[in-house]
């Protein structure tokens, strides 16, 4: 009996290929949808790390604003070892640049350094050789390297004699004692390993990855460390006290609490997008079961039982659903493919996991697919239990819809009021983004003649600052005697894209606020920054030749710091404290104002800027991460060759990488909002559809189940406005209670998504009445086409069935 109903539902399905099609369709891309943001909950949140015993692997770290970050070396030597409820440990410096020569020429990869205990710790498996190994750590131990499979590949063309080999690492002579698959990527993107040298007294800013000891929960790691804390602070030197550390789940050092709300929050909108399709495809079929009324009284006449009807109506919604299934697999792994090349090549420095169609996306996908089943085609099968016998085999096909009409209706409300919460949901975030876009970019006047490029110097040949700040300027001189640069700067910044760092800053003899220090974004440039980025000059000077080492320390600030440290004064020759509270506390002079600057990227929240010359770098922090920035008389992509040159010209050792114009690397600093925006616009644009296609449906249906009644009508001199009237008030009935349910749960919902750091904003009056004038418009697209039928109803057509 159960295959024969089957059999018979795949036949009826193959005579409405048109009705199978748009519900394949509209099933397939809600499940597809589903299963693809349940991929990012699972990689995210469920199961972030692909490592052994992943659920016990622990960050110890001081707190950060969205994370966990890392320790002083000397703290991490002072507890290694000694903590109980950590059975192992290890810890990581990095991701950091590495020049590696292959024997063509120094490319540049990026790398981690890191300690043989964590290796073995995270599972590392090599594919050639070994990893790092205890005595690697040593002092004084010879240098190693290890590989990752891509970099063997394509620098060492898959060498089976790799280990062993000697290649120079920085400008030194390294033996490759491994090669580990491109799976195992820790710290994300990274290419090369070298080990970790610890020695007490270096108090270096390290990563620390541990692992619970059995039977031991996180809470009773934090309370060890707690107890610990006195001593930590005590590891440090006078003056350079640290916030106390915090011990959280590993995947805290690696997922932003930020991102894990805004993965929620897309999985819940994806679960109502597949709540639309299921609604829509159960409209779908309750025409078909209605038009199929008939039929049905006459094989319950005949004996047919209630179940078996039901069965038959059933077996309709589980081929669709399979065939819908086979059809969501591919469209989640496209989505998830396209998050992780764009996510990668935005944030190279960050780790995103995500495990593809692995075995728990399988079962969710199935299991999913089984409730859409059963809540698609359930209202269906139990509307046709409830068919009257009598009356279906008096009025035939042609009988009044009686309560499948209003089970209809019903869920066409509930689809419009899902679809109005989706679009304010996706409309809150379009209107941020777009006003975020519209705003002047300060710095970004010239961004498609600029070029910008990251330089590595080997630190063998570059052992101190003064070295590395003779390069720069012998690269920028060279640089700026092109016929076709305008201006060139040596600077580790690039303004709305690239951050140089951020510092504590505070005036003379203040005490630190209970908030703490105020922070500033810092940047290292020379005298030519303000030309090479068309940054305005507001007052005083800029940097210049008597602003050397030995001289007085000076600074340039933006509007901002002038306006929160000297509100209505003149900042020129006022003192600035960088780093307060620290035994390396720092005063600078300010000599100059510019416009106020935004050095991190547009998204991130707007702090005040701070502008340091790089001749005086030296005197604040070692000079690591310093690039060059060209502008040039052409469009800036095509210079790159050149720059290159000029730079092997004065070192042939020096890498080159990253060489990008500036409008690319302010593209690349907005596409993380950008990837998340066009998900939540996506869903919009989904519910919009399914909405349409609902309301066009009931339409049509009523217009068909009411022709008789709209020829009697028209035969007796009903006009065209009362047909309209008749056949789409109840529509817009519809149409009118679901707003009015959406405005009321979408109201709550602008409040979750508010959030001043990505300028999104509570209740924008401007997002709810596009919201419903896009609503209505589709409503009435949608009725176009059954309102024209209706009034083309040929009264004598019509009445030939009575």
């Amino acid at each position: 009996m159960i295959v024969r109903e089957f059999r018979q539902a795949w036949r009826r399905l193959l005579r409405r290929p048109g009705y199978a099609l748009l519900s394949v369709g509209v099933l397939g891309v809600g499940l597809g949808v589903t299963i693809f943001l349940f991929t990012m909950v699972n990689s995210l949140v469920l199961q972030p790390l692909p490592f052994p015993d992943a659920g016990r692997l622990v960050t110890i770290g001081q707190p950060e604003s969205n994370t966990i970050g890392g320790v002083d070396s000397d703290q991490y030597l002072a507890f290694k070892g000694n903590l109980h409820s950590v059975d192992a440990m290890g810890a990581y410096d990095g991701p950091i640049g590495i020049n590696l020569d292959s024997g063509a020429g120094a490319v540049r990869y990026r790398g981690v350094r890191m300690t043989a205990s964590l290796m073995t710790l995270l599972g590392a498996k090599p594919l050639l050789g070994r990893g790092i190994s205890t005595a690697d750590d040593a002092g004084g131990a010879p240098p190693v390297v290890v590989l990752t499979e891509a970099v063997w590949r394509h620098a060492f063309r898959a060498d089976q004699h790799i280990v062993g080999r000697s290649v120079r690492v920085n400008g030194e002579w390294a033996t490759v004692v491994g090669v580990l698959p491109d799976s195992f990527n820790f710290p994300g993107g990274n290419q090369v390993w070298l080990p970790l040298h610890l020695s007490a007294g270096e108090h270096r800013y390290i990563g620390v990855v541990g692992r619970l000891a059995p039977s031991i929960q996180l809470s009773g790691a934090r309370a060890e460390l707690d107890a610990w804390a006195g001593r930590l602070q005590r590891a440090l030197p006078a003056g350079m006290q640290t916030m106390p550390l915090v011990v959280g789940p590993m995947a805290a050092g690696f997922v932003p609490r930020d991102m894990l709300r805004w993965v929620w929050l897309m999985f819940g909108a994806g679960i109502l997008v597949l709540l639309l399709a299921c609604i829509h495809v159960a409209n779908l079929q309750l025409v078909r079961t209605l038009q199929r009324r008939h039929e049905m009284a006459l094989r319950s006449s005949l004996g047919g039982s209630r179940a078996r009807l039901m069965l038959g109506a059933l077996a309709e919604s589980v081929w669709m659903a399979a065939a819908a299934l086979a059809l969501a697999f591919p469209l989640a792994h496209g989505c998830g493919y396209w998050i992780h090349v764009t996510w990668t090549a935005t944030h190279p420095e960050q780790t995103l996991f995500l495990h593809g169609m692995g075995g728990a996306v399988i079962v969710f996908g199935v299991v999913i697919a089984l409730l859409s089943t059963a809540l698609a085609g359930g209202i269906p099968a139990w509307r046709v239990s409830r068919v009257d016998l009598q009356d279906a085999l008096r009025d035939g096909s042609k009988g009044s819809d009686g309560g499948f009409a209003r089970v209809a209706r019903v869920m066409v409300v509930a689809e419009v009021a899902l679809t109005v919460v989706l679009l304010v949901g996706a409309g809150t975030f379009v209107r941020a983004v777009d006003t975020l876009l519209a705003q002047p970019d300060v710095g970004a006047v010239h961004a498609t003649h600029v070029l910008i490029a990251n330089v590595a110097l080997p630190p063998a040949l570059y052992r101190n600052d003064a070295q590395r700040i003779r390069f720069f300027n012998d690269v920028v001189e060279r640089l700026r005697s092109d016929a076709g640069v305008i201006a060139a700067s040596a600077t580790n910044t690039v303004p709305s894209a690239v951050l140089g760092s951020h510092e504590d800053v505070s005036l003379p003899g203040r005490a630190q606020p209970a908030s703490g220090w105020p922070r500033a974004q810092m940047a290292i440039v020379d005298s030519q920054f303000l030309d090479t980025f068309g940054v305005r000059l507001l007052k005083g000077r800029f940097f210049d030749a008597r602003d050397n080492a030995g001289n007085q320390r000076v600074a340039v600030i933006d509007g901002k710091t002038a306006a929160m440290f000297w509100p209505h004064q003149d900042p020129l020759n006022r003192i600035l404290v960088l780093y307060p509270g620290k035994k390396y506390a720092k005063t600078v002079t300010v000599v100059g104002v510019v416009e106020q600057l935004q050095l991190d990227g547009m998204l991130e929240r707007s702090l005040p800027g701070l502008l340091i010359p790089l001749r005086q770098a030296a005197s604040y922090s070692p000079l690591h991460s310093v690039g060059l920035a060209v502008r040039t008389h052409m469009q800036a992509g095509s210079f790159g060759q050149q720059l290159v040159s000029v730079v092997h010209a004065v070192e042939p050792q020096a890498a080159v990488f990253n060489v990008e114009t500036q409008a690319r690397d302010m593209a690349q600093a907005r596409l993380g909002l950008t990837v998340l925006t066009d998900v939540f616009s996506g869903l919009g644009l989904i519910a919009l559809l399914l909405a349409a296609t609902g309301l066009y449906g009931v339409l049509a249906f009523s217009v068909e189940q009411r022709t008789r009644e709209i020829g009697i009508r028209r035969a007796i001199g009903a006009g065209s406005s009362a047909i309209v009237v008749q056949v789409g008030h109840r529509l817009f009935w519809q149409l009118g209670i679901g707003l009015a349910i959406g405005l009321v749960l979408a109201w709550p919902l602008s409040g979750v998504l508010a959030n001043p750091g990505l300028h999104t904003r509570a209740h924008d009056p401007a997002v709810f009445i596009l919201v419903l004038a896009m609503v209505i418009l589709v409503a009435v697209f949608a009725a176009l086409v059954p309102l024209l039928r209706a009034l083309r109803v040929d009264p004598a057509v019509a009445l030939r069935y009575e």
